[in-house]
């Protein structure tokens, strides 16, 4: 599944940039997140919880950055697998940055998600709701922490 989406963050492109490089600030924007432990600067490994509809899961996930082009594009891989219920996911994020006038920036966002398991038969519509909920979020606490410490 591929979800994408933009939002503009009234902050310039230089501190989006860095705000996004920074995986200890950018964690708490992403919903489910309960713990994150920076190995280096391109690798982190993640707990994050989610429940989707009658499931509630907790994911262990290795995360690398992919590709830095900065302060323009960044992708990261992120897999891991629930323990109790063997679950298995994939994301694949990209972002790019745009300034778009004196102290905005553009961000899209492109997500590839992978799912195996009960999870994959709940079906589609159930699994983009939960994941759109998600990026919607993710966006909203982006925008909020830039803006208002700016």
């Amino acid at each position: 599944m591929i979800f994408e989406d933009r939002f503009t963050v009234r902050a310039p492109i230089e501190r989006v940039w860095a705000f996004l490089r920074d995986a200890e600030r950018v964690a708490p924007c992403v919903p489910g997140v309960e713990r994150i432990e920076v190995i280096d600067d391109r690798r982190y490994r993640v707990v994050a919880l989610a429940s989707v509809s009658f499931l509630s899961l907790s994911f262990a996930m290795d995360v690398t950055v992919t590709e830095v082009d900065e302060p323009r594009r960044l992708v990261s891989v992120a897999q891991g697998i629930d323990a109790r219920l063997r679950e298995r996911v994939k994301l694949t994020s990209e972002l790019g940055l745009e300034a778009a006038g004196p102290g905005e920036t553009i961000v899209d966002y492109r997500i590839e998600l992978g799912v195996v398991g009960k999870l994959a038969s709940l079906g589609l519509s159930v699994i983009k709701g939960k994941a759109r909920q998600m990026a919607t979020a993710f966006a909203g606490s982006v925008r909020d922490r830039l803006e208002t410490a700016g």
